[in-house]
């Protein structure tokens, strides 16, 4: 199997902390498979990502919320992406993040300790796909 470049772009991207620019990368993917939701919850985590470093707690709990719909039916596993620790991270936003707030000064969200989301490298896909 191999991946198609947009895919593995996303990938880079997220990784060089350029979540705009992989949201859009793989949202370019989406475009022509619009039926996979995969692609749109991996769109919607970069989306997660660059909320937060805005401050926009409701947009993180509103990405949050749906990307768990769109990611929960390919659990555990889907292209070369293991699925449990993202759900999980997507829980924790929702856990964290109080649901009565719009949006907080960008200093103030270190204290709900939100990690970044543990997704694999462009690399690491690809090393998995030689084995």
């Amino acid at each position: 199997m191999s991946f198609h470049p947009l895919y593995l772009q996303f990938f880079d991207l997220y990784h060089a902390k350029e979540y705009w620019e992989a949201h859009e990368a793989l949202e370019e993917l989406w475009q022509t498979e619009r039926s996979n939701d995969f692609y749109h919850g991996l769109i919607q985590i970069a989306a997660i990502h660059h909320q937060l470093e805005r401050g926009k707690v409701r947009g993180v709990r509103k990405l949050a919320t749906s990307a768990l719909r769109y990611l929960i039916p390919y659990a555990p596993e889907n292209d070369r992406v293991q699925l449990t620790c993202i759900l999980e991270w997507l829980q924790m936003c929702l856990d964290r993040l109080p649901d009565d707030i719009q949006q907080i000064p960008v200093e103030d969200m270190a204290k709900f300790a939100i990690p970044i989301c543990s997704l694999p490298t462009s690399k690491e896909l690809q090393e998995t796909e030689i084995r």
